[in-house]
């Protein structure tokens, strides 16, 4: 990727290579585009004219409800399939013919709204014209509806296109009144074939429901197993004796424990801890009275009249009494003896009793199961004769109140303004048509002139790709080359474009800052292209800058007429030289330079330093392009130590130059392992330029310049992506 801080001079701007060829066959295309509105009139003005009717119709989302039962036919589901089906369905033959029906009906001449004559024959023939013109019918009526949901509602757009505005309308309501009576049809249709279905079904279940309560009815009157509230008397028997046991065993256990729990206390206190004592009206009165005659003695004992004649008679009579309370006392219980043990006799009679019971159900375990069996298929026939009869009714009371689940919003109506044809579409169509075929002959015309080019010759004797061809330049406009680099169209602009477009498309596999560029021998152009490729990077708005690296004959201060630097401190001593002090901007085209003068060494010497490979790495952190103006290859070998520290390398050579010379130049960098990567050919004559397919463009593509940082991709495929 490079970035750029610096935004691009819109007049700077290259047209793309791509507009050259359309620049040039201006006219065919013009002549193809005109041919193709003609055609377009000629057709539209040949079409007759057509009208178009649209009924609405709407899904109804919410259902009339009669009868608090399910239909026979289940509403529509409101899903996006459904709504296409519908679709479908409207659209459909089948539709068409009730459409046709429904417009006989109301007395619409069908073959006159289409413009069909009716055909007169007799006899068999008249039956196959009818035959014929009936499905002519339908093949239009199919063919000018279109039916249409937006997919977002329950709304159906009809549409109908024909060639009267009435008739048009006619058929578009015809649609929507035959969908609802096919809907009507529909529920109709399925409610009374589900009755007719049902009447003649019940018939047979209500056979086979008394046949199969006889069956059971009668094997339990055979088997002595008649059956009382569900149940057999045997198991009703059965059920009353272990309730009647399990009462007993309760009572025989509360009897017992109470039993123990008066046999548990201390002596004197037996029996006081029963209900049956607690509830005793004569104990509780002799309790009353022994506490009477004991608040007695306890007063006298507190009055301190120990022989008192009172309380012998007061002892006497309580010992009377606390004897009756103790007779009592056993008296109830022997009493609960008594029951517990009539209570026991009573559990063996009713266990005996169970057991036989329990021996007689076992015996008529058989002809039980086999009449519940017989009972469960006269319920099960039951319930699905009632569940018919239930059904049945329902279905019955639904006959006759089938409603649509749509219902029409607007109607059709006639329209006066045509639809078809489109004057805009057909006209847009020719433009289309006549700009396609116009691209096409270009395309075919330039793909011709590519196959009819002579081969370079330098191409075909180093193997190495022309990249781009400089245009020769008069003598009064060599001294304006920045004006013309400026101006967008010119010749020389645009080839300098069209070289540093083809660097950059080349480069997009490849991390590529710096290029170096050279030439076989002194005075062939490196300088002049070197420069101007500068500029033109500088123009897309990517940070450039341009060094100076021929020692032996620098020409870069010259041409942006700014002043030298020594060569020696500039390469051989960089860390001791901070880069603001050996860089100079040339505001007009946004360059930046880094110029020196002839040094008094060999160059071999100043560059083959670590301070060149410094400099170098240090602008690569600071710009995005580096372009290095080095030393022609014939001056030694300063120019393979320039391309060594370099990422592409471009070979200048003049028009008309030896191959051969250019051939010795390449060999050079081949023995160092350096490859070059293109050539430029400078000073091409207009003629070469031609016959290599390379002409200038005459129209400005530049575009507004964005400001603050931009950023161009070099893995972009198209020329006008990167600044061509």
């Amino acid at each position: 990727m490079i970035w750029s801080e610096k935004p691009a001079n819109p007049e700077e701007f290259a047209i793309p290579r791509v507009l050259t060829g359309i620049v040039e066959r201006r006219w065919l295309i013009l002549g193809c585009v005109a041919a193709g509105v003609a055609v377009a009139t000629v057709g539209y003005l040949d079409q007759p004219a057509r009208y178009r009717a649209e009924a609405v119709l709407a899904l109804d989302v919410r259902k009339f409800q009669v009868l608090p039962t399910e239909s026979v036919v289940s509403p529509l589901p409101q899903e996006s399939p459904v709504l296409r089906t519908e679709v479908d369905i409207i659209s459909s033959r089948s539709m068409a013919e009730r459409v046709l029906a429904y417009l006989k009906s109301t007395g619409v001449d069908v073959a006159k709204g289409f413009g069909l004559a009716p055909e007169k024959a007799t006899g068999q023939a008249a039956s196959n014209n009818l035959h014929v013109d009936r499905r002519t019918l339908l093949d239009n009526l199919t063919s000018g509806v279109r039916v249409t949901n937006d997919g977002r509602s329950y709304t159906i757009y009809v549409a109908f296109t024909g060639m009267e505005p009435e008739f048009t309308a006619a058929v578009a309501n015809a649609y929507a009144e035959a969908y609802i009576n096919y809907q009507v049809d529909l529920q109709t249709t399925a409610t009374r074939r589900v009755s007719d279905w049902l009447g003649t079904r019940l018939v047979t279940l209500r056979s086979e429901l008394e046949r199969s309560e006889h069956a059971a009815t009668s094997f339990r009157e055979k088997s002595g197993i008649a059956k009382s509230n569900g149940t057999t008397l045997l198991s009703q028997q059965i059920a009353g004796l272990n309730a009647e046991l399990a009462r007993l065993r309760a009572q025989l256990a509360g009897s017992v424990a109470r039993l123990a729990t008066a046999l548990d206390v201390p002596d004197g206190q037996s029996g006081l801890a029963l209900v049956e004592v607690l509830n005793s009206p004569a104990i509780q009165q002799l309790r009353s009275e022994e506490a009477r005659l004991k608040r007695q003695l306890a007063s006298i004992s507190e009055s301190g009249a120990v022989k008192n004649p009172q309380i012998p008679d007061l002892t006497s009579q309580l010992e009377t009494i606390q004897a009756q309370i103790g007779s009592e006392v056993a008296q109830i219980v022997d009493s609960l003896r008594t029951e517990i043990e009539v209570s026991r006799r009573q559990q063996t009679g009713l266990e005996a009793n169970l057991k036989q019971l329990q021996a007689e159900m076992s015996n008529a375990n058989e002809a039980i199961v086999q009449a519940d069996q017989l009972d469960r298929e006269a319920s099960a026939n039951r319930a699905i004769y009632e569940s018919y009869l239930t059904r049945y009714k329902q279905t019955i009371e639904q006959d006759g109140i089938a409603m649509a689940e749509a219902r029409i919003i607007s109607r059709a109506v006639p329209s006066w303004s045509r639809s078809s044809p489109s004057a805009s579409a057909w006209l847009l169509g020719g433009l289309m048509f006549g700009l396609a075929g116009g691209l096409l002959a270009t395309f075919l015309l330039e793909l011709r002139a590519s196959f009819l080019r002579r081969p370079d010759p330098h191409e075909s004797s180093v193997g190495i790709p022309i990249i781009g061809r400089i245009p020769e330049l008069a003598v009064q406009q060599r001294s304006g080359v920045a004006d013309l680099m400026r101006h967008s169209l010119s010749p020389f602009a645009h080839a300098v474009a069209d070289v540093q477009g083809r660097l950059r498309l080349s480069a997009r596999n490849r991390n590529v800052q710096v290029i170096s560029v050279t030439s076989a021998g002194a005075g062939e152009g490196k300088t002049l292209v070197s420069s101007c490729l500068a500029r033109s990077l500088a123009a897309t708005g990517l940070r450039t800058v341009l060094v100076d690296a021929n020692l032996t004959n620098p020409a870069v201060a010259e041409e942006f007429g700014v002043e030298p630097l020594d060569a020696a401190e500039t390469f051989g001593s960089y860390e001791n030289v901070r880069l603001d002090d050996l860089v100079r901007h040339d505001g007009p085209s946004g360059v930046d330079l880094i110029c020196t003068a002839a040094a008094n060494v060999p160059s071999e010497h100043i560059l083959g330093r670590d301070g060149f490979a410094r400099l170098l790495s240090t602008l690569r952190q600071t710009y995005d392009l580096i372009i290095i103006d080095s030393t022609a290859v014939s001056n030694g070998s300063s120019a393979l130590l320039v391309s060594a520290l370099s990422d592409r390398t471009i070979l200048v050579v003049p028009e008309g130059a030896d191959p051969a010379s250019t051939s010795r130049a390449i060999r050079k960098f081949e023995t160092a392992g350096i490859a070059v990567d293109g050539l430029v050919v400078n000073c091409a004559s207009r003629t070469t330029l031609e016959r290599r397919n390379v002409v200038p463009f005459v129209a400005d593509h530049s575009g507004p310049a964005t400001e603050g940082r931009k950023r161009v991709d070099m893995s972009i495929d198209t020329p006008s992506a990167v600044g061509m």
